[in-house]
């Protein structure tokens, strides 16, 4: 890990038209919203059968939690009525048909949840590694709601665009049939060789976790671990809330696929939030080399530091000049 972490990006102070505010919300109050239970256990990379090489890539070596508490009763019957307020504005997209991204800007409970330092404290404290809110808007409260149609699955197998993220039940998961949350218990590679050879994934691999109630959540490395969301099988209200993280050493390479968002989010948007998170890492990454400052003769690490700094920029502006060339990428629904 390197010795200096990132200052934290606050949210943008200008507000994108097509994203009316919420009146008459709730105020969230961490001290009354708020119940974080740590979760005890944790299944790590390795066992989702990722090499150390892999491993190295990535902030952390934990891969999923098991079920974990982070909202009281009183904030999750406040988080229902705000994901109630939301679902006029939903969405959809070639993986998930309805959705709502953005919400953050709506919503000030919504932000201010996500943001929330005690939340992000204990995402850290899980993740063994300090974390911070993402710092693309459109990664912080991410709302998925049921498809109309019953069996129609909420999301299919898919690794998400971000590292650090958490699914959490917004209504209770106990009063609906089917809609549960999935994973599979195996590297993304290993789901695509099974995908591109046209077999099914193997069922001893894929796990449902029993989540008791509305906030509840697990917390998971979501680039690297595939997961969807069932339908439900009788007609009924399914609501999650998915909220993203980013690492507060910059120095580890970022996952941020903007090819994906770009296909889901405004275009316009997508492309001012990636540049916006480019710029904060590049000049964190000049700040804590200045804020580091000591005399050396080790030029060639000072060049690797303006090469990695330079290679960030090439692939930032490559994938921004290449968005329109692709295609939402999922595994199918199983």
């Amino acid at each position: 890990m390197s010795a200096y972490l990132a200052d934290p990006l606050e949210f943008p102070t200008k507000h994108p038209e097509g994203f009316p505010v919420l009146k008459g919300e709730p105020v969230f109050d961490p001290t009354k919203h708020l119940q974080i239970e740590m979760p005890d256990t944790i299944i790590s990379l390795k066992e989702f059968g990722y090499s150390e090489e892999d491993i190295a890539q990535c902030p952390c070596d934990f891969g999923i939690t098991n079920v974990f508490r982070i909202l009281s009763d009183e904030g999750a019957q406040c988080m229902l009525e705000v994901a109630r307020m939301l679902e006029p504005y939903v969405k959809s997209n070639a993986r998930i048909s309805r959705n709502v991204r953005g919400g953050a800007y709506q919503s000030k409970f919504l932000r201010d949840l996500c943001q929330s330092q005690e939340l992000t404290e204990a995402v850290s404290k899980i993740c063994g590694s300090p974390m911070l809110p993402h710092t693309i808007p459109h990664q912080l409260g991410h709302m998925n709601y049921n498809p109309k149609e019953v069996g129609e699955n909420v999301d299919k197998w898919h690794v998400d665009t971000l590292r650090i993220d958490f699914v959490m039940f917004v209504t209770d998961p106990n009063s609906v049939v089917g809609g549960e949350f999935e994973y599979y218990l195996g590297t993304k590679e290993e789901v695509a060789e099974l995908k591109k050879a046209g077999k099914p994934l193997d069922p001893v691999k894929i796990k449902a976790p029993v989540l008791p109630g509305p906030g509840y959540a697990v917390l998971q490395q979501g680039n690297m671990v595939v997961h969807r969301a069932k339908g439900l099988t009788e007609p009924g209200e399914r609501i999650t809330m998915v909220n993203g993280y980013v690492p507060r050493d910059v120095s580890f390479p970022d996952y941020t696929r903007f090819d994906q968002l770009y296909l889901v989010d405004p275009e316009h948007m997508a492309a001012s939030e990636y540049m916006r998170h480019v710029s904060w890492m590049g000049r964190e990454l000049l700040d804590g080399q200045l804020k580091g400052f000591e005399f050396s003769s080790d030029k060639a690490q000072m060049a690797d530091n303006f090469e990695k700094l330079s290679q960030m920029m090439a692939t930032a502006a490559e994938q921004l000049r290449k968005a329109d060339e692709a295609k939402i990428e999922h595994f199918g629904d199983g």
